[in-house]
């Protein structure tokens, strides 16, 4: 293993399962598991917990997906996940589905997907995002990269951190205000996440789709 590199480990109680990420001591936005990521793959646990079959055979796209931890969740639970990243991580990705491929219920492939491209595929089942809002200049790709991927009956999951500065306020309000030109939010409110797995500052939303 690189230097630079180390592992992460990140447990799923519910099915005695911890999942290994390796992740680097520098880089960009992609290097490292965040927060974010944890709280959303821990409300992915939550709906498991509660049923079982929620994943199961589901088809599910995460963006930005960097290390993996959501996208692997789902696939643990039985999803068929397509984890998606720019081209120059996606080696990163599918070193980390090798890492815990024998844990999966479902499927994980890796894919390159650049935001506002064309991609070939069937609408998902479910569309997952953990910490994606950071540059402005991608966000209106971003959103049409959901646009096209999504159906009203697309279950649509998001989870942020809320950082303070100017540009990632206003960012954040950017990507909010063009996502609820094209889709409904609900606010998922902490009770209803992770006990332990949560944070004021990191807002998970369940978008759908308007018809």
């Amino acid at each position: 293993m690189d230097t630079n590199t180390y592992f992460r480990y990140f447990d799923l109680e519910s099915i005695d399962v911890t999942l290994k990420f390796c992740q680097y001591e520098y880089g960009d936005v992609n290097c490292v598991v965040w927060d974010a990521a944890i709280v959303l793959a821990k409300y992915l646990e939550n709906l498991f917990v509660q049923k079982k079959e929620t994943f199961e055979s589901k088809t599910v796209i995460e963006l930005g997906s960097g290390l993996g931890c959501v996208g692997l969740t789902a696939a643990c639970f039985g999803g068929i996940v397509t984890l998606t990243d720019l081209s120059e991580n996606v080696q990163q990705l599918k070193q980390n589905i090798d890492e815990n491929k024998h844990f999966l219920k479902g499927k994980a492939q890796s894919i390159t997907l650049k935001w506002g491209t064309t991609f070939e595929s069937e609408p998902f089942d479910f569309l997952l995002m953990a910490d994606c809002i950071y540059y402005p200049e991608v966000i209106e790709a971003l959103v049409k990269t959901m646009i096209e991927l999504t159906t009203p009956n697309t279950v649509i999951l998001i989870s942020q951190e809320l950082r303070e500065t100017e540009k990632q306020k206003n960012t954040w309000k950017m990507f909010i205000d063009l996502l609820t030109e094209y889709f409904t939010l609900s606010y998922i409110p902490e009770e209803e996440q992770h006990p332990i797995y949560r944070s004021s500052d990191i807002v998970l939303i369940n978008a759908k789709k308007k018809k």
